[in-house]
């Protein structure tokens, strides 16, 4: 396969998707065709234990199969290893990964082509999600409302159309030569981000990472439209403050890319750094450690995130110095 042929590969990775596949792959099928531009889904199924890929098929046949739905299995749980297969089997340059409860703007396809196109210099791009619910009259929670979302791969967080570091995984688009010549026997994740229902993060911000220390450009574009389908049992507040931990711990080692920092630091002065931090933001913070599911505000999501970030960063903190100097050594010699 040859990843320098134009066009756009759909990259949906699915661990038990059989409830959700069908109606993203109904918004697929209703992408706008451009004469010249070839298209084509790639299905990853990692680990699944129902009927996605049997409902798949099923449902892209029936939909008419406007262009090309190809399956391949990634045994290794995690979203970013079913990512990185995906990538391997996609035929063309420009990737994009659709998760599988997110429903693409029927221009999607036409615009990440356009983008990449047009912009040599990005590697990158991501656009804007909008919150979708089980039920039209279903109304969220008051804090989700709270938190704009945040965490939820919804809204624009601010931001206008440009230039920026980092855009969402859900939707994310990747020129597939750069991601190559970058992942692989030189560099590879420290993350493994979703790993079935387990609550790992951050494989998006870490490809964010990776590309734009390599020097390439990541763009945001307000006018790449998703929705982004969002079930009654993640909107908890339990399931929220399990996912802010998991910011947190996957921050702290996210910390290993900006390095000059832990490695140049010695051990012993950063370690009871990080430690004094740690019981000072309890102490700060009494009432949320003590009480979170009492407290449904950002103020409290944020303390649980910062305090996962810091007692990763205490216990894991050789591990994490390791990363960093491996990672400096090979962005030296990229």
């Amino acid at each position: 396969m040859n990843g320098n042929i134009k066009g756009v590969s759909v990259i949906i990775c699915c661990f038990n998707s059989a409830d959700k596949i069908e109606k993203t792959l109904s918004y697929l099928a209703s992408q706008i065709k451009q004469e010249g531009i070839q298209y084509e889904i790639i299905l990853v199924d990692n680990n699944c234990t129902d009927a996605t890929v049997q409902k798949a098929l099923a449902c892209w046949e029936f939909l008419g199969k406007p262009f090309p739905l190809y399956v391949t299995v990634q045994s290794v749980s995690g979203l970013t290893y079913a990512r990185q297969k995906g990538i391997a089997a996609a035929n063309y340059e420009y990737l994009i990964l659709c998760d599988d409860d997110n429903w693409l703007s029927d221009n999607y396809l036409q615009k990440v082509y356009a983008i990449f196109e047009t912009i040599p210099n990005v590697a990158l791009a991501g656009g804007v999600g909008e919150a979708v619910f089980e039920n039209e009259k279903f109304t969220p929670p008051e804090w989700f409302q709270k938190i704009q979302g945040f965490g939820y791969a919804v809204g624009d967080e601010g931001r206008k159309t440009g230039y920026t570091c980092a855009v969402y995984g859900a939707g994310m688009c990747i020129r597939k030569s750069v991601f190559e010549k970058l992942i692989g026997d030189k560099l590879s994740f420290i993350l493994s981000d979703r790993n079935g229902k387990f609550l790992s993060s951050g494989g998006d911000t870490e490809i964010c990472i990776i590309i734009e220390k390599a020097g390439y450009k990541i763009f945001f574009d307000t006018s790449l439209r998703f929705k982004h389908f969002i079930t009654a049992d993640r909107l908890q507040w339990g399931y929220y403050l399990q996912l802010r931990r998991s910011f947190g711990i996957a921050t702290a080692y996210l910390q290993a890319y900006s390095s000059n920092s832990v490695v140049n630091t010695p051990s012993t002065v950063r370690f009871a750094k990080q430690a004094i931090q740690y019981w000072f933001l309890i102490t700060r913070h009494i009432h949320f450690f003590l009480f979170p599911f009492f407290f449904k505000t950002a103020s409290c999501a944020s303390f649980v995130q910062q305090l996962s970030l810091k007692k990763t960063m205490l216990l894991k903190k050789n591990k994490i110095e390791t990363l960093a100097e491996k990672i400096n050594q090979l962005f030296n010699h990229l």
